[in-house]
C-alpha cells in the first residue's frame, strides 16, 4: 500500500494558475474522492499525479518516493499509476483481452493475469469482444481491469461513471469501490457528484479554484462544513438569515432574540433532516406549501414567517398542502458570517 502526498502543488497554463498551492494526503489503501465543480482543476490534478503534466512547483510523493518536484520528474511509465478516464479510452482495434494485456510487460504471466482480471471484473465471457460490442458499464470494467493489470501503486479515476444511467452508475460504482478497497489500492477519484463522493469514499476532499478547502471523512465534511458554500456542495441545506452577538447568541426565525446593535449578520446553515415537524401549537408555526415524494422519504416545503423551509422526513407522508404545523430545529448550530 502507498500513501499519496501532495504539497504546495501549482500548475499553470499560459501563466495562469490552474492548481494553486494545493495540498492533499490520501492514506495508504484509502479510497479518496475530490469533489468540485467543472473547471476547478480536478482533471489537471489527476494528470499531474500521473505525470502527464509537469507542475510549476510543489511535490508529489508515492510513499517515500518523490515522483515530482521542480528538479525531478519521474516519467508516467515509471510511476506505476493506473488511470481510468471519463470515457474509458479503450483501444478500439483491440479485443477486451488485448486491451487488458496492453500494460503487462511480463509475457510469462500475461495470459494468466488477463484471465484473473477478466474474472475479477465479471467479463470472462467477453475476452474476444471488441469495445464497440460492449455496453458503457462493461467498457468501464475493461478500463478498470486494464488499469489494474500493472499492479499500480495509485489508481486515478476521472469521473468514470458520469456517462452511465443512474441505476447502472449506482451499481457499478459500488462494485468498483468494493473491488479497489478489497485490493487495498490507494485510489483518488474526482467527481462533481456529491452523492457519489459521500457514498464511495473513505476520504472526501472539497476543491474550489485549484485548491483543496476541506478534507475529512464523508460524515465530517457533511456535518462540519467550514463555510456555507462547502455545506451546499455536500448536500441540501437551508440558508436562513440570522445574526450573532459577541456572547455567541444567535437570533433567527427559529430563535428570535433581541441582540445588540453590534451583532454580525450571517447565515444559519441547516440540513433538511435536522428539522422536526411537530404539532401546530408547538415550535415555529409553518404552512405546508408543497411536497416532493421520493418513496423512501419526502421533502416538505413550508412557509415559516415568510421564510422558505424545507424538511426531509421518512415516508409514508400524511401531510398535505395547506396543513399548519410546528417546526423545531434539532440539529447543530452552524453560523457563518455574510
Amino acid at each position: 500500500m502507498t500513501t499519496l502526498r501532495i504539497d504546495g502543488l501549482t500548475v499553470t497554463f499560459a501563466n495562469r494558475p490552474v492548481l494553486n498551492e494545493l495540498n492533499l494526503v490520501v492514506p495508504a489503501g484509502a479510497f479518496a474522492a475530490v469533489l468540485g465543480p467543472s473547471g476547478c482543476g480536478k482533471t489537471t490534478l489527476l494528470r499531474a499525479i500521473a505525470g502527464f503534466i509537469t507542475p510549476f512547483s510543489g511535490t508529489i510523493r508515492f510513499g517515500d518516493q518523490l515522483v515530482s518536484v521542480s528538479s525531478i520528474v519521474v516519467p508516467p511509465e515509471r510511476r506505476k499509476v493506473g488511470y481510468v478516464a471519463q470515457e474509458g479510452a479503450l483501444f478500439p482495434h483491440l479485443t477486451v483481452a488485448e486491451n487488458i494485456a496492453f500494460g503487462i510487460t511480463d509475457n510469462k504471466i500475461k495470459s494468466d493475469l488477463v484471465t484473473e482480471l477478466l474474472q475479477l471484473v465479471g467479463l470472462s465471457k467477453f475476452a474476444n469482444r471488441m469495445p464497440n460490442e460492449l455496453s458503457g458499464g462493461q467498457q468501464t470494467r475493461v478500463a478498470l481491469a486494464r488499469a489494474l493489470a500493472p499492479a499500480p501503486k495509485v489508481m486515478l479515476l476521472d469521473e468514470p461513471f458520469s456517462a452511465l444511467d443512474a441505476a447502472l452508475r449506482d451499481e457499478l460504482r459500488a462494485e468498483v469501490s468494493e473491488l479497489l478497497k478489497s485490493r487495498k489500492t490507494t485510489t483518488l477519484m474526482v467527481t462533481h457528484d456529491r452523492e457519489e463522493a459521500l457514498v464511495v469514499a473513505d476520504v472526501v476532499a472539497l476543491m474550489r479554484d485549484g485548491q483543496i478547502l476541506q478534507t475529512g471523512t464523508p460524515a465530517e465534511v457533511y456535518h462540519n462544513p467550514i463555510s456555507a458554500e462547502i455545506a451546499i456542495s455536500t448536500g441540501d441545506v437551508l440558508l436562513l438569515d440570522c445574526a450573532k452577538d459577541e456572547a455567541g447568541k444567535i437570533s433567527s426565525v427559529f430563535t428570535p432574540t433581541q441582540l445588540s446593535p453590534s451583532a454580525l449578520p450571517g447565515k444559519l446553515v441547516i440540513r433538511p433532516e435536522e428539522i422536526k415537524i411537530t404539532a401546530a401549537a408547538t415550535g415555529l408555526s409553518a404552512k405546508v406549501i408543497d411536497l416532493d415524494y421520493y418513496g423512501h422519504d419526502a421533502v416538505v416545503h413550508l412557509d415559516a414567517a415568510g421564510a422558505r423551509v424545507d424538511v426531509r422526513i421518512a415516508g409514508p407522508v400524511e401531510l398535505k398542502v395547506g396543513d399548519l404545523v410546528g417546526l423545531e430545529h434539532v440539529g447543530p448550530i452552524r453560523w457563518f458570517p455574510n
